[in-house]
C-alpha cells in the first residue's frame, strides 16, 4: 500500500511539473505587435528603373525589379507612454532570394500629414527612395512615426527622442514578426538610415536597439540630424539674422513645452508679442509654423530673458529637457557613418561634428563624411547615393 501511495505521489508531482512547464511556455511566448497588414501597390521594375535614372545616371545600369508594398499597423505607445496603434510601410522585392539586407529608413520633417509614407506615391519623397532601395536588392521598412498615417489623429512628438526611438523600434519588431510569419528570409544584416529629422531618429533608434539587445545593427548612417539639440539651441539663440528654419524650431519648443510637466509655461514666456498671441490662436502646432506668424530673427522672436538664460546656463529646467533629447554622446557597438553638408544652414554641421567627437571619445566606431559645399537640400541625394554604396558594398 505504501509503495502504491509513493507511486501516486510521484505521478502527481510529474503531472504538476508538466503543467508548470506548459504554463511557462505560454507566458514566455512573444507578444504580437502586428494589428493588421495589407498589401498595397506593386510597382514594376521598369517604372522604378525610370525613377532611378532620374535620380542618378549612376543607377541606370542597375537591375531594378518589381516591389510590393505592405502597410502594417502595429502596437506602440504615444508620447505619454499609453498604448496606441501606429503604421509603417514595408517594401519587398518581388524576386526575393534571402540574401537581401533589411534597411530601416527614418523619414525627415513633414510639412503636412498627407506626406506620411503610408499615404505616399512615387514622386520626390523618401517613400520613392525606399522603393528604389528595395528594387535593387533589399527589404525596406519606413515608419510613419506617431502622429502620421494610422495615428494621424494624435499630435506628432516632433524631435522627441524617447517616443521616436520607441515607435520606430516597435515597428522594426513588427516587421521581423511579419517576415517570420510569411517565411520571407533576409541575410540578417540590418542597416539604419535617415536624413534631417530622420537622422536624429536613426541615431535614437540605434541607441534604443543596443539598449534592448533583441536586434543587431550592422551599420547606421544618420545624416544632417539635430543630434546635439542643446548646442543647436544655443547656436540658434546666438544668431541675429533671419533663419529659414525657425518655424520648425518653434515647433520643437512647443512640443517640449507641452510634453514635459517641468515646463508647460505660457507661450509669452518664450516669445515676444505679437508672436506669442498669434501662436496661441493656433488650434494646434503640429507642423512647422508659417513664417507670417512669427519673426524669423531669433533676437526679435524670443524673449531676451529666455535667450540670456539659455546662453548663460541658468534656465536649467529647459536645458535639462533639451539634454534628455540629445543623442550625440554615447558608445555604440555597431559602426556609424555620419553625413552632413558643410554649408547646411538648416541643421548646422556642428551637430554631426559634436556627435563624431563625443562618440569617438567614448570609443565608438564612427566615421564622418562631410559633403563639401552642400546645403541642407543639396546634400539629400548625394547622401542616399553614398549610403547605398555602404549597404550594397559597391
Amino acid at each position: 500500500m505504501k509503495k502504491t501511495y509513493f507511486v501516486l505521489l510521484v505521478l502527481i508531482a510529474l503531472i504538476s511539473c508538466q503543467k508548470d512547464s506548459s504554463q511557462d511556455e505560454l507566458t514566455t511566448e512573444k507578444p504580437t505587435l502586428i494589428v493588421s497588414d495589407e498589401q498595397k501597390t506593386t510597382y514594376t521594375g521598369g517604372l522604378l528603373q525610370f525613377f532611378g535614372s532620374i535620380i542618378s545616371d549612376t543607377w541606370e545600369d542597375k537591375n531594378f525589379q518589381g516591389v510590393r508594398t505592405i502597410k502594417i499597423i502595429y502596437k506602440t505607445v504615444d508620447q505619454d507612454n499609453e498604448p496606441i496603434e501606429a503604421s509603417g510601410m514595408l517594401m519587398i522585392p518581388e524576386s526575393i532570394e534571402g540574401n537581401e539586407p533589411l534597411i530601416s529608413i527614418q523619414h525627415g520633417t513633414l510639412s503636412e500629414k498627407s506626406q506620411a509614407p503610408t499615404n505616399s506615391v512615387l514622386g520626390t519623397n523618401e517613400f520613392t527612395l525606399s522603393c528604389l532601395f528595395s528594387s535593387i536588392g533589399s527589404v525596406v521598412a519606413i515608419s510613419d512615426y506617431v502622429g502620421y498615417g494610422h495615428s494621424a489623429d494624435q499630435k506628432h512628438p516632433y524631435q522627441h527622442k524617447e517616443n521616436t526611438a520607441q515607435s520606430t523600434y516597435d515597428f522594426l519588431l513588427a516587421v521581423f514578426e511579419y517576415l517570420e510569419r510569411e517565411n520571407i528570409p533576409t541575410n540578417e544584416e540590418l542597416f539604419l538610415m535617415g536624413y534631417s529629422q530622420g537622422g536624429q531618429a536613426t541615431m535614437a533608434l540605434h541607441e534604443k536597439i543596443e539598449e534592448e539587445s533583441q536586434l543587431t545593427v550592422t551599420h547606421s548612417m544618420p545624416a544632417a540630424g539635430a543630434y546635439n539639440i542643446t548646442q543647436f539651441t544655443q547656436e540658434i539663440l546666438s544668431k541675429d539674422e533671419d533663419l529659414e528654419f525657425i518655424g520648425s524650431y518653434v515647433w520643437v519648443i512647443e512640443v517640449y513645452n507641452q510634453m514635459y510637466t517641468s515646463l508647460q509655461r505660457p507661450l509669452d514666456f518664450y516669445f515676444n508679442e505679437p508672436y506669442a498671441s498669434q501662436l496661441s490662436q493656433l488650434e494646434e502646432i503640429d507642423k512647422p509654423v508659417n513664417l507670417y506668424l512669427i519673426d524669423p530673427n531669433p533676437q526679435k522672436l524670443f524673449k531676451k530673458d529666455l535667450i540670456d538664460n539659455i546662453l548663460n546656463g541658468t534656465d536649467k529646467v529647459l536645458l535639462d529637457v533639451m539634454a534628455q533629447n540629445d543623442v550625440f554622446d554615447w558608445k555604440p557597438t555597431a559602426p556609424i557613418t555620419l553625413f552632413h553638408g558643410t554649408t547646411d544652414d538648416y541643421v548646422y554641421p556642428s551637430n554631426s561634428e559634436s556627435a563624431f567627437a563625443h562618440i569617438q571619445t567614448q570609443g565608438g566606431d564612427i566615421r564622418y563624411v562631410p559633403l563639401e559645399g552642400m546645403n541642407h537640400q543639396q546634400a539629400i541625394m548625394p547622401y542616399f547615393l553614398e549610403a547605398s554604396k555602404i549597404i550594397f558594398k559597391e
